[in-house]
């Protein structure tokens, strides 16, 4: 069975397939409704124009939660909907009956129209704010398109002619300038460059590219200007594949899940069985001719039993839980997510940008023999200082952190995946790769062939200075947190679109022994996706746009925000921050709201329940419509209160 069917096949509450919008219209006429009564029983007008205000409320209004609740009772599914129909529906035909009756029903107390009301309001935002959040948790295009490329330059004899580039053809032959995107998956026929691919791959480092290599649309020319062989139209070509699977992703995800519809259930039950045995208790002690005048405690017991904190049992928490994280830096979009997060068997994570910064810094220097450390930044500093790109900007920044004095460069030359050679005053100066320093005769360090990190080599005026190490740091807390998703008996696994040697020496540093190198982002989504087909639980945590498919497919998707995040409402958890302490801090905020939550529904069953036997112990005295719904009111003052807890993680 495919992944997508066995996900789309997990039963949902029927309310979360409702718009929204539905559910705001008739909360807004509800709470309209629910004043007109209270203004009524106030001022004490007549019982049937109240009558009247109610009877429009369930028409009008709580129309929406009772044929909800009918599919769901239907399906099999006890849902926050039927609980809300089913007690606020007897409270409605109890305090109906009482209306008309000449001989009142048994119970303590004539008017439950504005309870039953309050119910159906309660239930109508509670349904909205449900079904908002479902939405949010899908997956919103937004100018998504701005990925694609626009146009490209197609070759026409000796001439250009700019064409959109849904236009090219299989065969075509274009030209790309330095700074901009290719228009088409191709191959590389004429010129040396190299490009950014970190849009398909996530690989920071542009990568060298000559005649015969593979290049992806999308991706940015950096260097010099190239003639490109379309192999695939932009329909066709890798970063359609991606785009395409971020619009179908919607369907991918996990069906959302609610604590409320959760609870419903068992809160249900409960009130049925103590509405039921003192109903037969009255009918054993009374005698059973006396069954529709009983009926009144039944009917009372079965919707003022149900408490009005219910609601709020879980959207209390679920708030401070937001403002509590959003302390720490941490966005939680999907407070769903982090029962995901505690459930998962399988935990991805991207390396550039999540384990590691995403950013090269300079790791270590090694002057020749002869030569001061000194010596070898100020020449290397001198060279790149007018160069962009990942390399220089870590060299700069290392030299400028080290007050290094540079030289004036009178003119330099960027050769694409080779290095730069510049002119200093009456020094030349080359920069790069070792194998390019050494096809210009000048021999280089033994020690470089050990080196796991990038290499960078200096020379000057054809005499080897030494080289400098640069690498992506990992982030604090990496190995801490890998530690802690082991002990839980998750497994970790590094997947990567960057090559073998520097995902293995991350995933080593990092304590991570599974590992997927040179992993496209579709396939990436293949490797989640086949996880979830066997029935495990998946998380993903990424940074870049490489990662959005397999953040879709997950369970969960965690990123880590970066100049080169993905949109924000793609995700169930953002984290600012530079540490990855806070994946940790997620499990602790988890642990501590399925506590609140359980406690706040315990509160709101247990009081709601001792007012509701109060007021029934109270009789024959009557007790007037304010001690239920303030007992109510009360009792959803106590729920807030211990939620407020969750505002400190820790």
């Amino acid at each position: 069975m495919s992944e997508q069917s066995t996900v789309i096949s997990r039963p949902e509450p029927a309310a979360l397939s409702v718009p929204s919008r539905a559910f705001t219209y008739r909360f807004f006429l509800s709470s309209c409704f629910l004043v007109l009564v209270l203004f009524s029983l106030t001022f004490h007008h007549s019982g049937v124009g109240i009558f009247i205000l109610g009877l429009m409320n369930f028409l009008f209004c709580a129309d929406v939660l009772v044929r909800s609740a009918a599919k769901d009772i239907w399906a099999g599914r006890f849902s926050f909907a039927v609980l809300i129909s089913l007690c606020a529906g007897a409270g409605f035909v109890y305090a109906s009956l009482n209306t008309f009756l000449t001989v009142k029903l048994f119970g303590p107390s004539v008017d439950l129209f504005l309870y039953s009301g309050l119910l159906v309001t309660l239930g109508l935002w509670a349904e909205r704010r449900l079904t908002r959040e479902k939405e949010r948790a899908r997956v919103f295009i937004k100018k998504i398109d701005d990925f694609l490329p626009k146009s490209g330059r197609l070759c026409v004899g000796r001439q250009f002619r700019k064409v959109f580039a849904n236009e090219l053809k299989k065969g075509d032959l274009i030209f790309v300038k330095p700074g901009e995107r290719l228009a088409a998956d191709g191959i590389v026929r004429q010129g040396k460059t190299s490009i950014d691919e970190q849009l398909i791959t996530g690989n920071m480092l542009p990568t060298s590219k000559t005649e015969g290599s593979r290049v992806y649309a999308g991706t940015l020319n950096k260097s010099a200007e190239i003639y490109v062989e379309v192999t695939e139209v932009l329909a066709a070509s890798a970063l359609m594949s991606v785009i395409d699977a971020i619009k179908k992703g919607e369907l991918l995800r996990s069906k959302f899940k609610s604590a409320l519809d959760a609870f419903s259930g068992w809160v249900l039950l409960l009130l049925l069985l103590a509405a039921g045995g003192v109903y037969g208790f009255l009918l054993y002690t009374h005698g059973a001719g006396q069954w529709f005048h009983c009926l009144g405690i039944f009917l009372f017991i079965l919707a003022a039993g149900c408490p009005a904190a219910l609601v709020f049992a879980a959207v209390f928490p679920s708030f401070f839980t937001r403002s509590g994280a959003r302390a720490s830096k941490i966005k939680i979009q999907n407070v769903y997510a982090l029962e995901e997060l505690a459930q998962a068997d399988t935990v991805f994570f991207d390396k550039t940008g999540t384990l590691t910064y995403g950013e090269l810094r300079v790791s270590g220097v090694y002057p020749a023999k002869k030569i001061s450390e000194r010596q070898l930044l100020e020449t290397i500093a001198s060279a790149e200082q007018l160069v962009d790109g990942p390399f220089a900007d870590a060299i700069n920044l290392y030299a400028k952190k080290h007050k290094v004095k540079i030289q004036r460069v009178l003119c330099f030359d960027v050769l694409p995946g080779l290095g730069v050679q510049a002119t200093c005053g009456e020094d030349k100066i080359l920069a790069g790769r070792t194998q390019w320093l050494e096809e210009q005769g000048i021999k280089t360090s033994a020690k470089i062939a050990t080196a796991a990190e990038a290499v960078v080599c200096v020379a000057r005026n054809g005499k080897f200075l030494g080289f400098l190490t640069l690498s992506d740091e990992l982030r604090p807390g990496a190995k801490e947190t890998v530690a802690l998703l082991k002990s839980l008996g998750k497994d970790v696994i590094l997947i990567s679109g960057d090559n073998e040697v520097s995902v293995g020496v991350i995933a080593q540093e990092a304590g991570i022994e599974k590992m997927n190198f040179n992993v496209l982002p579709k396939t990436k989504a293949e490797i989640v996706s086949n996880l979830r087909a066997l029935g495990k639980k998946v998380v993903m945590v990424g940074d870049g746009f490489n990662d959005i498919i397999a953040l879709l497919k997950a369970d969960a998707g965690i990123v880590f925000s970066s100049g080169r995040n993905v949109y924000n409402n793609w995700v169930d958890v953002i984290v600012k921050r530079r540490d990855l302490f806070p994946i940790s801090y997620l499990f602790t905020i988890n642990k501590k709201l399925r506590r609140v939550v359980a406690m706040n529904v315990l509160l709101a069953v247990l009081l709601n329940g001792l007012v509701a036997a109060w007021l029934v112990g109270r009789m024959p005295q009557p007790s007037g419509w304010p001690l239920l719904v303030g007992g109510s009111l009360a009792v959803v003052l106590i729920v807030l209160l211990n939620s407020v807890r969750m505002l400190k993680i820790k």
